[in-house]
């Protein structure tokens, strides 16, 4: 069974696995960093480099198709120069993007740094399940568990200290500090490089470097898509809600700017009991369809509300949102727990990765034409309503516990 893999979890930690873990957790921590520093900024940065709507939209945007390019390009990097060095160049990336956006004069500077960041994250997002395959294949649901939530402390921590430091300094120094983050995690993924390295020099039983070929068989398996259709509309769902809430609730529940932000903060802050709780669950349960079901009732129940009735309990619709994101870690665990190699792991992250943030980017922009088109949120909020309710649909894709890998060979 697919969930199996948790059964060894009592056994002790090997020296090797354990650095391997540190490397693991602290690549995680870098992931969200290049996403959550800027905004808090913006009308900082504003007063040297103008920012209008549109360059502010472009930035935004820059996340999930930094993410979803990331995801068609790292699985066959990581195939042909080996994951550790795939992941040294990943962190190599985020440090320069971090100087580039720190040392910008102008909009297009900004905005290329801030890509560099964010390709040099979607490779860590689409190799970690990899990682945690290879180093860690029997304690699968802990090790998402512990990376999920350094992922979310990354999140949480630059919009936090962004202003601080820079009224402490200034924000060039605001968005560079996060290199040094960046630095930390560099230093064990590069001795994890040079010991494959040796590995492979030597001609020892090195595990197999991920493989990006095979998307139309990959398409082909119910499996794939039972966790891509999770994972896609949990991240349509995060990037709708950060880009929108704050005008939607302006509009629709008379809420002010400061309340909007505590409100977005909740929805921010619900990720970190998920990313504890819900790896431990999936591997424990026979079926997902119970995170599945609840998932999509309470994402009904959340942009339901904000459609039918927003001014009514408007912390009770983002509480319910921001706990719908059960799909979230739900889809990072299923990488791990529904493939036999580290191989197919990347394989399949990729893909579910690749078609996820490709909706996150494309649903946002649809759903502000709404806006202007009908004159009110009322239609943007009733097709989130429709899509993430569509969660149900992985449901029967999900229910018999299958390995990819033996879908595709049928």
């Amino acid at each position: 069974m697919p969930g199996a893999s948790s059964a060894t979890a009592g056994r002790p930690v090997a020296p090797g696995v354990f650095f391997a873990v540190v490397a693991i957790l602290l690549l995680a921590v870098n992931l969200r960093t290049g996403v959550g520093g800027l905004s808090p900024l913006a009308s900082t940065i504003g007063e040297e480099i103008p920012l209008s709507a549109a360059s502010l939209g472009a930035l935004g945007i820059a996340a999930p198709l930094g993410f979803a390019l990331a995801g068609v390009l790292a699985p066959s990097a990581a195939h042909r120069f080996g994951l550790e060095r795939t992941l040294v160049a990943a962190l190599v990336a985020m440090i320069a993007g971090h100087l580039v956006r720190a040392a910008a004069a102008d909009v297009a500077t900004l905005l290329t740094g801030s890509l560099i960041v964010l390709l040099g994250a979607g490779f860590g997002n689409i190799l970690l399940p990899s990682a945690v395959k290879r180093y860690a294949p029997n304690r699968i649901a802990a090790l998402t568990a512990a990376y999920g939530t350094a992922m979310s402390i990354g999140a949480a921590l630059p919009p936090l200290v962004a202003v601080p430091i820079a009224v402490g300094a200034d924000w060039r120094a605001s968005l560079a500090v996060w290199s040094v983050v960046a630095v930390a995690a560099l230093v064990p993924w590069t001795v994890l490089a040079v010991r494959a390295r040796r590995v492979a020099t030597r001609g020892g039983d090195t595990p197999t470097a991920p493989d990006a070929r095979g998307a139309i068989a990959l398409a082909r398996s119910r499996t794939v898509w039972g966790i891509t259709i999770g994972f896609g509309l949990s991240s349509v769902s995060a990037y709708a809600l950060f880009t929108l809430l704050p005008e939607v609730l302006r509009e629709g529940a008379g809420v002010g700017p400061a309340a909007a932000g505590a409100l977005v903060a909740l929805f921010g802050i619900l990720g970190l009991p998920l990313a504890l709780t819900v790896p431990g669950l999936t591997a424990r349960l026979r079926t997902p369809t119970p995170l599945l079901t609840a998932a999509t009732v309470l994402f009904g129940v959340g942009w339901g509300g904000l459609w039918l009735a927003p001014a009514l309990a408007p912390v009770v619709w983002v509480a319910a949102i921001g706990l719908g994101q059960i799909a979230f870690p739900l889809g990072l665990t299923l990488i791990g727990l529904r493939t036999r190699t580290d191989r197919s792991a990347a394989a399949v992250s990729g893909f579910v990765q690749t078609v996820g943030y490709l909706a996150a980017a494309a649903v946002p922009p649809v759903l502000g034409l709404l806006r202007d088109t009908s004159g009110s949120w009322s239609a943007s909020m009733a097709l989130m309503t429709v899509l993430t309710v569509a969660t149900a649909t992985a449901i029967p894709l999900l229910r018999r516990a299958r390995y990819v890998d033996d879908e595709i060979a049928r």
